[in-house]
């Protein structure tokens, strides 16, 4: 996703990792905001600064798109032998560029953590110890581990903690307790952050941060500036928001407004979709349009079923939830206007 400028952003999260090690900074917010491209860019900024790159080692584990089901699999993902290290970087010539997507160890080393005669924890505080520079540690999507055990797959009649659990434990002693590392959760699963913002264990040690969609204001200066006449500009975000990736998609060849309107199709189909897979399930839809019913209104929902249906919607990512702020609303613009319609027009 292309980095248009978040000055307010950039400069709250560059003082963050310029302090001390404090807290683990929790960075969330609706699947596409930016998120990722945010901090990359202000990690990058800062990793230009020569006495900032003597000082700091990033460490950042992408959890998009990749399968973690056991121990193993989580041994993989932060662990990479010397040999295998060296492939990779002959592959790419700016494999490093000051931030690492694994911890290096010897092959033996990484066979004693697989079984288990080496506590992978452990091993990472020594090794941030030992190289005298500040850790930056990044987890994108770390809710895709909620399902790990440290013994494996978590089926055993006396399953260990979760492996979520224990890394927040690590965490925590990171950052509050040693103040070695800087840690930074992101996650548009807010169901996720909200089970971590009610954890007692965590509240005092903990920092929640929203990367949101941009401001009207802000998306037509973004449209201005990238040639969109002022009018149209103006048009195109007051139907699809400050939503970077259908401001991307605005911006690509064709007219702009031809681009909105294929923009509103898909999300009128995919909502349209959701009713139609209810209906094959044979499934009330009633329940869905009563809730959709009353979030447009701004109304509390008051029984189990609307609360139900609700957490569903969000998991399909039709409805956003802010668990820190306690809002909810439509996860676009477009998918609002879609409902409106479909409500309206009785089209299901």
């Amino acid at each position: 996703m292309k980095f248009w400028d978040r000055e307010k952003e950039k400069e709250e999260l560059m003082a963050y990792l310029k302090s001390e090690p404090n807290a683990i900074l929790f960075v969330y917010g609706p699947k596409s905001s930016g998120k990722s491209t945010l901090l990359s860019y202000v990690i990058d900024e800062l990793l230009k600064d020569e006495n900032f790159n003597q000082s700091h080692q990033v460490y950042w584990f992408d959890l998009r798109g990749k399968l973690v089901s056991n121990y193993r699999d989580v041994v993989d993902l932060f662990f990479i032998d010397e040999d295998s290290y060296r492939k990779l970087q002959e592959k790419s010539k700016n494999f490093e560029a000051g931030l690492l997507k694994f911890f290096k160890v010897e092959l033996s080393t990484k066979e004693l953590i697989e079984s288990r005669r080496i506590d992978p924890f452990v091993y990472m505080e020594e090794e941030l110890r030992g190289q005298e520079k500040i850790g930056i540690i990044v987890f994108d999507e770390l809710q895709k581990l909620k399902d790990v055990y440290m013994n494996g797959n978590g089926e055993d009649k006396n399953p260990q903690r979760p492996l979520v659990k224990e890394l927040f434990n690590f965490f925590v002693r990171l950052t509050k307790v040693l103040h070695l590392s800087h840690v930074i959760v992101m996650s548009s699963d807010t169901f996720f952050i909200e089970e971590v913002y009610s954890d007692s264990t965590l509240k005092n040690t903990s920092e929640f941060y929203l990367v949101d969609f941009f401001d009207d204001e802000t998306a037509v200066k973004i449209l201005i500036d990238e040639g969109v006449d002022e009018r149209v500009a103006k048009k195109v975000i007051a139907k699809i928001g400050g939503v970077p990736w259908m401001m991307e998609r605005v911006l690509s060849n064709g007219d702009p407004m031809k681009k909105v309107e294929d923009l509103y199709k898909q999300s009128k189909a995919r909502i349209l979709s959701f009713f139609d897979e209810k209906k094959i399930n044979g499934e009330d839809i009633g329940i869905t349009k009563e809730v959709f019913k009353k979030v447009l209104e701004n109304q509390s929902l008051d029984t189990q079923e609307e609360l139900i249906e609700l957490r569903r919607l969000f998991k399909e990512e039709i409805l956003f939830y802010d668990p820190i702020n306690r809002t909810i609303r439509f996860q676009t613009r477009l998918d609002k206007f879609a409902v409106e319609e479909i409500l309206t027009k009785s089209t299901i």
